[in-house]
């Protein structure tokens, strides 16, 4: 009988079985009539409720270069990570795997006179095309990631300064555990937490920072309930038809949304002259 090696890094592995158990049933995702890992553009816009003074924008400003440096958003959706680092950023390159998302970004940029360039794809398979910056940025975008030791091993990578990534301190999906319950009789699972994840990072050899502070607002358009039904009724897999259904219980059990968010910071290790 064969024995598996053990796994170069527990750590990453726990946190990729922990990600797996988030997995939905087949019979579920059958019935879908939509994908529940869709994200609608219009939550991730740059509005009024971009938190500019929250520490995650303040621990890449304060180590961009004082006079113009390039920031790296990864996930970047439609800017509201990159735009309140300008300045003094002086360029953002924007990844997402979301064509919409990227016009977005590039808009948001604009509107605020920055230079801005734009990967397509998932990270890290476009990182051998994406271009090194001064600061990389990460925000809410690492519970989606189940291998998660390349996909820091690049952004580690391609920051000559330093890495910044924000997560909720309990996964995200866990605010709909009352919902699955409910409409499907299903048990969620628990972790990974941010504390999983800096786990992590310590074992690759990363020494990180970490702050734990209240998340900023979210956009006007996810408050909105006129997005916020249809939202819900996508990650739930359920049709439009039950769409009144869904409002009443939300009205009556509003999701209890994570409300502290974790900043990890670490040092970068590309070559300065790139």
């Amino acid at each position: 009988m064969s024995v598996e090696p053990p796994h170069p890094f527990p750590a990453a592995r726990r946190w990729q079985e922990l990600l797996d158990g988030w997995g939905l049933p087949q019979e579920i995702l059958d019935q879908a009539p939509e994908s529940p890992w869709f994200h609608d553009p219009r939550r991730f816009a740059v509005d009024a409720t971009v938190d500019r003074d929250g520490v995650s924008a303040r621990w890449a400003r304060e180590v961009l270069p004082p006079l113009g440096g390039t920031v790296l958003d990864i996930g970047c959706g439609g800017g509201r990570s990159a735009v309140p680092l300008v300045p003094p950023a002086s360029e953002l390159i924007g990844v997402d795997s979301s064509g919409a998302m990227l016009d977005q970004f590039v808009a948001a940029a604009a509107e605020v006179g920055v230079a801005r360039r734009t990967m397509h794809g998932h990270w890290p398979d476009v990182a051998p095309h994406t271009p090194v910056a001064d600061v990389a940025i990460c925000h809410h975008v690492v519970y989606n990631v189940g291998d998660i030791v390349p996909f820091v091993v690049e952004l580690t990578g391609h920051a000559r300064l330093a890495v910044v990534v924000e997560l909720p301190t309990a996964h995200p999906m866990s605010a709909w555990a009352p919902a699955w319950d409910h409409f499907w009789g299903l048990s969620r699972p628990v972790g990974p937490t941010a504390d999983d994840f800096v786990a992590v990072l310590r074992e690759l050899g990363l020494d990180p920072e970490i702050e734990v502070s209240r998340r900023g607002a979210l956009s006007a358009a996810a408050a909105d309930p006129d997005v916020f039904v249809p939202t819900t009724r996508r990650r739930l897999c359920l049709p439009a038809e039950r769409d009144a259904e869904i409002a009443e219980w939300l009205a009556e059990h509003p999701p209890p949304f994570v409300e502290q968010v974790a900043t990890v910071r670490w040092p970068g290790v590309a070559d300065p002259l790139l």
